[in-house]
């Protein structure tokens, strides 16, 4: 049922899409062939790439990829001028709005309106792919009054890497370069590490770069929803395991460093552990860090005293408008957040699924920098009220952004 809503959905967006932008045609017969064969390309290789994934050759599941993800990308906003459009004319037909040169020369405005709807498009497009393209390192500051390993740690946070076809060996190599050279004490993997299927891995011996990441105190990850939908999910923990990884699912690794990690399967397990059962041979003076790929469930580490919890999943929406279908949905989408005694981190991703573009978003890193609050101070821990750490961090927060070329924007502090 639900695949039959969203064909019938995509197929009524991209008639509509098609039949717009026919009618806005030069009246010349090649021209309207090479539109609707392009149109019925991308439509096509969008439905081959879903149905098939990555279980046909490299060849052609790469082209699939980029011709029909970037075929979505543009449906959308071409979907987007053309109801901005018709709703200008809807409101001309009641209110007359258009001055007399638009009326008496509809045809070249409509041609105009495609015109200046392609170039935008393709605007969109290239800033997309220079965002995906140019991961930036999002860097928070947030405070503790536990003790911490040498009074601090740098902890490094990444998510949604989603290792296909799509994203390769050659964008894995990238990334674990630049997250060796954030220097994290460790290093956290937030869940859909793989986007479907196993075989991509296997065949471009991604184990091999995964193998690389460097971090004294440890490299640690847990399950998202894309490892289940392949059916491979054995087969990708395994490749990481071998990678020298500690997969934690539904369980608990107690550092000898004086720190404790938890992580829960995704919850695509309808029958994962609960929270109070992986945690209840934990000594609660140590700082707990926890897993959770999906941040819906927000209230339930603050219950169970976690101090720090990393999730990612949302990929803030991956291109606009998609960001405020995800803050609709998601008490914190993205960004930091404080709940009673617990802060919270989602990030937005390092790789994404589906189309390579990030509009309104960005492909980022995490730096954690975890201080411990001198014990002579006396200062006690902040707390924010539910309606401020919901959606942000506290007032006094601020975010430093370091793209891989240059430094933007201001650093996040959080007093606990």
């Amino acid at each position: 049922m639900f695949f039959i809503i969203v064909f019938s959905t995509f197929f009524a967006l991209s008639s509509y899409v098609f039949i717009r932008g026919f009618q806005a045609l030069p009246p010349f017969a090649i021209v309207k062939i090479i539109y609707s064969i392009l149109f019925i390309s991308g439509f096509v290789s969008f439905f081959l790439r879903m149905y098939f994934g990555d279980k046909i050759d490299e060849r052609y599941a790469v082209p699939l990829s980029e011709v029909g993800f970037t075929f979505i990308i543009a449906l959308v906003y071409f979907a987007i001028f053309a109801l901005g459009f018709d709703i200008l004319r809807i409101l001309n037909h009641f209110f007359s709005i258009f001055p007399e040169i638009v009326t008496s020369n509809w045809t070249f405005v409509k041609q105009g309106a495609l015109a200046l709807s392609v170039i935008s498009v393709m605007i969109l497009l290239i800033v997309g792919s220079i965002n995906f393209n140019n991961p930036v390192v999002t860097t928070y500051q947030i405070n503790t009054e536990k003790n911490l390993p040498g009074g601090e740690l740098k902890l490094v946070l990444v998510s949604d890497i989603h290792l296909s076809t799509s994203i390769n060996s050659k964008h894995l190599k990238k990334y674990v370069k630049l997250i060796n050279d954030q220097r994290g004490d460790a290093v956290f993997l937030a869940g859909d590490i793989a986007d479907r299927d196993v075989r991509p891995l296997i065949d471009q011996k991604m184990g091999e770069e995964l193998a690389k990441l460097s971090a004294p105190m440890g490299v640690f990850a847990i399950t998202g929803n894309h490892e289940f939908y392949g059916g491979d999910k054995d087969e990708i923990y395994k490749i990481l395991r071998e990678a020298g990884i500690n997969v934690l699912i539904d369980s608990l690794f107690i550092s000898p460093h004086g720190f404790a990690v938890a992580g829960r399967d995704d919850l695509t397990n309808h029958r994962r552990a609960p929270l109070d059962s992986i945690l209840k041979d934990l000594e609660r003076e140590i700082p707990v860090i926890l897993m959770d790929h999906q941040p819906k469930t927000l209230d339930d580490a603050v219950r169970n005293q976690i101090d720090l919890q990393f999730s990612g999943h949302t990929h803030r929406g991956q291109f606009w408008p998609g960001n405020l279908i995800t803050e609709a949905m998601f008490d914190l989408a993205y960004g930091h957040a404080r709940r009673g005694d617990t802060d919270f981190i989602v990030t937005s991703g390092l790789g994404l699924w589906g189309p390579k573009y990030r509009i309104g978003t960005k492909s980022e890193v995490v730096v954690i920098e975890w201080k411990q609050l001198p014990t002579s101070t006396g200062t006690t821990a902040s707390k924010s009220t539910p309606a401020e750490s919901s959606k942000s961090a506290t007032a006094e927060s601020t975010t430093t952004e370091t793209s891989t070329s240059k430094s933007t924007g201001p650093a996040t502090t959080a007093t606990r």
